[in-house]
């Protein structure tokens, strides 16, 4: 043993470039780039613009204006969740035809992903990046999307890659909502994550549509975000961490969450029928409670395009998709807060 070490060393002595470009270099590249990458997931959703961080008085909505149109990749045409990271927005396809990225600053369309892929039941209402890389190397972190549908109960987590210069999607985890009982139920449920808290909000109808009525609430259970490692995961609303219900609105589309608060959408696309104009509204989730109510953007704002999601990019600008097809940004005033 003696022998062998006073090799090494020796050989360490003799060959000391060799050693630090083959072993001690990339060791420390990877470990820069491993934490850095912590470091930027996690400080990405503190976003350099307007502050997030409202409450009942400081949030105001100020004004919605058009700053671009998606591109028509398809004969399907129908646009569901987008999501922003860093300053990029992400757009979602029905059935997950495929995917667009823009640059939000520019509202330039940069990337077209092409999935493969094309299942009905696969709405994909709601989508959210999550906290974790699949890999190091990866420019996005996974891509949670909510399929919305009345039998499927699922988010499905996707890898969005790059490889030779196109993005390609990966499928790494199907998590899916079971109901402990039959009062537990939710339909059309969609997931949403709170990136301060670690926590997942899963939440629905408690009755069997998406329309607007006094008995018909959303109810949302809190669980623990899973484990992206496992590759089929159950959450059960008897283990579910907290529960509430809040009054329903028409048809719910994508939401983001911020500083404990719901930035959420519901709407048809209507200018006549008051239950189902373009609306939004902010959830206080510690209070469990709205704390805003936009009632009807078109009157508003003069807009009565159906809004299919909130995304929120680093500069603190939010976008919503007026289907068909025109991007808006929701203009806003709030109070300033220190980072």
């Amino acid at each position: 043993m003696k022998k062998f070490l006073n090799k090494v060393l020796n050989f360490l002595k003799r060959f000391p470039v060799v050693i630090s470009l083959t072993i001690i270099v990339p060791s420390l590249v990877f470990l820069t780039r491993y934490l850095f990458t912590i470091e930027y997931a996690y400080h990405n959703y503190y976003y350099d613009g307007e502050e997030l961080d409202i409450d009942d008085s400081t949030f105001e909505l100020t004004g919605i204006k058009k700053v671009g149109k998606v591109a028509q990749v398809s004969k399907n045409f129908s646009y569901q969740g987008g999501a922003c990271y860093e300053n990029d927005y992400v757009v979602c396809l029905d059935a997950l035809e495929s995917i667009l990225i823009y640059d939000s600053v520019e509202m330039k369309l940069t990337h077209t992903v092409n999935t493969g892929i094309y299942d009905v039941t696969w709405h994909c209402n709601q989508i959210f990046f999550g906290p974790d890389f699949y890999k190091v190397s990866d420019k996005y972190p996974l891509l949670y999307v909510s399929m919305e549908h009345k039998d499927v109960h699922s988010t499905i987590v996707f890898r969005l890659y790059q490889k030779a210069g196109e993005y390609y999607v990966e499928q790494v985890q199907d998590i899916k909502l079971d109901f402990s009982k039959e009062e537990d139920t939710i339909y059309y449920p969609n997931s949403y994550y709170d990136y301060e808290s670690g926590l997942l909000y899963y939440g629905g109808y408690t009755e069997e549509t998406y329309m607007k009525s006094d008995s018909n609430k959303i109810k949302f259970y809190v669980f623990d975000l899973p484990d992206y490692r496992e590759e089929y995961e159950t959450l059960e609303t008897k283990n579910a961490i907290d529960s509430f219900e809040l009054p329903s609105e028409t048809a719910t589309q994508g939401g983001f969450i911020s500083h404990g608060h719901l930035y959420q959408t519901f709407s048809f696309n209507s200018k006549t029928d008051p239950l189902r104009a373009p609306k939004m509204r902010i959830v206080d989730l510690q209070e469990k409670k709205i704390i805003k109510d936009y009632q009807n953007l078109g009157e508003l704002f003069g807009v009565y395009e159906e809004f299919e999601h909130v995304a929120i990019n680093r500069n603190g600008q939010m976008f919503s998709l007026g289907n068909p097809s025109n991007i808006y940004q929701f203009e806003f005033k709030a109070e300033q807060k220190s980072h």
